[in-house]
């Protein structure tokens, strides 16, 4: 986001005003930010206190962009503000939908995004409440058991950084786009604690043996030092501009 617009956003008053003008922003640099294959399958929908809702046309696009969640947050915040390097962020949560959008004039308070149509007939196996579409198990209790999985694969991660995919399958019973999902966001956490000036050795070490794979007796002095440098000049590089 250039100067000009940030300055446009820090003057505007209410935080709905602020929203708007941030989803409008991300609509019109959609395809910039994703690539147009990808921006061709979803659109920014709705941004809500820090959760942007992004539609897609069909389900496989909604799992890709579940397996890249991390990364996909990471690099539209730092559109939305460079100046602030990762530091802070503006979207907290991405949340996908696909399927048919059935637009109503309603009050803001109303659930969701968009409604899809109910099925009485289907029931929710955990809670009984009626399911939506095609789903399985409602939005609830699928939330509720993905943030426990989460939780399970964060805790094997802080304990144990170096672990792949096939490493966490044996503690967890997790799939691979979860532990992408949730190794990302917690890579990219662990990255701007490493690169602050005021950082420990402890922090560095698990940033990087989160990025490599590498278990501590693996993990010299060196290697921790080039891992960290690489990361620092990838994420803060700013082009020249022509003149």
């Amino acid at each position: 986001m250039k100067d000009s617009e940030l300055l446009i956003l820090k003057v505007m008053k209410t935080p709905r005003a602020r929203q708007q003008f941030l989803l409008h922003w991300l609509k019109s640099h959609w395809a910039e930010i994703l690539g147009h294959t990808a921006a061709n399958h979803s659109q920014p929908y709705r941004l809500e206190d820090g959760v942007l809702y992004v539609h897609t046309d069909n389900p496989m696009w909604s799992n890709q962009f579940h397996m890249m969640q991390g990364k996909l947050l990471g690099q539209l915040n730092r559109k939305l503000a460079p100046s602030l390097q990762g530091r802070k962020r503006i979207i907290r949560e991405l949340k996908f939908y696909h399927g048919i959008i059935q637009e109503e004039l309603r009050p803001r308070s109303e659930e969701g995004p968009f409604m899809l149509q109910r099925d009485d007939k289907r029931r929710c196996p955990v809670c009984g409440v009626p399911l939506i579409g095609t789903e399985e198990i409602c939005s609830a209790c699928r939330r509720k058991q993905q943030e426990a999985l989460r939780r399970e694969i964060r805790k094997q991660l802080d304990l144990r950084p170096w672990l792949s995919y096939e490493d966490c399958r044996e503690l967890v019973n997790c799939d691979r786009i979860t532990f992408t999902d949730v190794k990302a966001v917690l890579e990219e956490w662990a990255l701007n604690r490493a690169l602050d000036p005021g950082s420990t050795a402890r922090e560095k070490a698990f940033a990087v043996m989160l990025e490599t794979g590498l278990r501590p007796e693996q993990l010299p002095e060196e290697t921790i030092r080039q891992t960290l440098e690489k990361a620092r000049r990838s994420r803060y590089y700013v082009p020249a501009r022509r003149k």
